[in-house]
C-alpha cells in the first residue's frame, strides 16, 4: 500500500483509506456488518496497509467508533490513524457548543478504545461555524492540538468555496472533501488547500455507489440514497455509461473511479465508504496500477464540458 503525505502534518497515510460510515448495522444500513464481520473489515483493512480511518460518532448509528474500537484491541496503536468528527452526537442530534468540542473527542478516543484522536474535521458545519472569523471551534482544536491531544484538525466540506473559507479563516492542516470523477467542483481549491500544506482525505469517491458499477438507470434506493429523484437517477446511470467509455480496456468503474482520485496529487487518501470485505478488496485492488495520463486528461476535459457548469449535488 502506498503511503503518501498528509500535508505538512507529518503524517503518512495510505492512499486507500477506510470509510467507516457503514461500519455496523443501523436504520441507515441495515445490510451493513455484524459487530463480528466489522471487526474482521478492520483487521483486513490493517493487514493490508491501511493505516486511515475516518469516522464519527453518529456513523452507523453510534456503532462505527465501538467496531473500530473492539477491532483495536490487542492491536499497535501505531497501525493506525484515527480522523473523527465533530459536530453531532451519536443520535444524529446538533452538538455545535465550542465547549463540547474537547468532550466529544474524548467520548470519541473511549469508544475506539485508544488515548488519543489523530485528525478531527468538524461535521459540515454550518457557514457561521465554518468561517473562523465568527466561531470559536478552530481555536479549540489548536489549543488541543498545542496539547498534543490532537494531531490535525479542519473541516469536512463539499464546495470549493468551502475549502477557501476554511483556508483563509483558520489555521487548518486537515480538509476532508467530497470529490469524485462525476463531481469535481471543489478541483481547483483542493490544489490551493495542497499548497498550503493541508492535507485531505476525499469522501464519496465512488458518488454514493455509482461509480462502483452497482446501479442503473432501473435501481430503486430505499436507504439514505432514497433522495433522489427518478430523474436523478436516470442521469447518473447515463453519466456512469460515459464515463466508462473514457477508460481503458480492462480498467472496471471502481478502478477507474479511484485511480482518477489518486492521480491528482492533491488528494492525500480517498475513503471509500465500506460495509463488507468484497467491497474492501476491490478497493485495495484499485490503489495497484495507475491511470494513465491521457486517460486523466480526459476525465478532466469530459467534466468541464459535461458537469462544470452544473455540478451534481450529493
Amino acid at each position: 500500500m502506498q503511503l503518501r503525505a498528509f500535508g505538512s502534518t507529518g503524517l503518512r497515510v495510505s492512499a486507500i483509506g477506510l470509510g467507516a460510515w457503514q461500519l455496523g448495522r443501523s436504520a441507515q444500513w441495515p445490510d451493513g456488518p455484524d459487530p463480528t464481520e466489522a471487526v474482521r473489515i478492520v483487521h483486513t483493512a490493517l493487514d493490508a496497509g491501511v493505516n486511515l480511518i475516518d469516522t464519527a460518532p453518529g456513523y452507523a448509528d453510534g456503532q462505527s467508533e465501538s467496531n473500530i474500537g473492539r477491532a483495536l484491541t490487542g492491536r499497535r496503536r501505531d497501525e493506525v490513524i484515527l480522523c473523527t468528527k465533530v459536530g453531532y452526537h451519536p443520535d444524529g442530534s446538533p452538538n455545535w457548543a465550542p465547549g463540547a468540542v474537547e468532550a466529544s473527542i474524548e467520548s470519541s478516543a473511549r469508544r475506539m478504545n485508544v488515548d488519543h484522536v489523530d485528525i478531527v474535521v468538524l461535521h459540515n458545519p454550518p457557514p457561521e461555524i465554518l468561517d473562523g472569523t465568527t466561531g470559536e471551534h478552530y481555536q479549540v482544536l489548536q489549543q488541543l492540538r498545542d496539547k498534543g491531544t490532537i494531531r490535525a484538525y479542519g473541516a469536512s466540506v463539499d464546495w470549493g468555496a468551502d475549502i477557501d473559507t476554511v483556508l483563509t479563516t483558520s489555521a487548518s492542516d486537515a480538509l476532508e472533501v467530497r470529490l469524485s470523477a462525476l463531481y469535481q467542483e471543489p478541483w481547483q481549491a483542493l490544489g490551493r488547500a495542497r499548497d498550503r500544506g493541508v492535507g485531505t482525505l476525499v469522501k464519496v469517491p465512488l458518488e454514493s455507489g455509482w461509480l462502483a458499477g452497482r446501479y442503473d438507470a432501473d435501481s430503486v434506493f430505499t436507504d439514505v440514497r432514497d433522495r433522489w429523484t427518478r430523474a436523478d437517477v436516470v442521469l447518473r446511470a447515463g453519466l456512469v455509461d460515459e464515463f466508462r467509455e473514457l477508460l481503458p480496456d480492462g480498467v472496471s468503474l471502481l478502478d477507474g473511479a479511484l485511480r482518477f482520485l489518486l492521480h491528482y496529487d492533491a488528494v492525500s487518501t480517498v475513503i471509500p465508504g465500506t460495509k463488507s470485505l468484497a467491497q474492501l478488496h476491490s478497493s485495495l485492488a484499485a490503489a495497484a496500477e495507475p491511470l494513465p495520463t491521457e486517460t486523466f486528461r480526459a476525465i478532466r476535459g469530459w467534466y468541464d464540458e459535461r458537469l462544470a457548469a452544473q455540478p451534481l449535488d450529493w
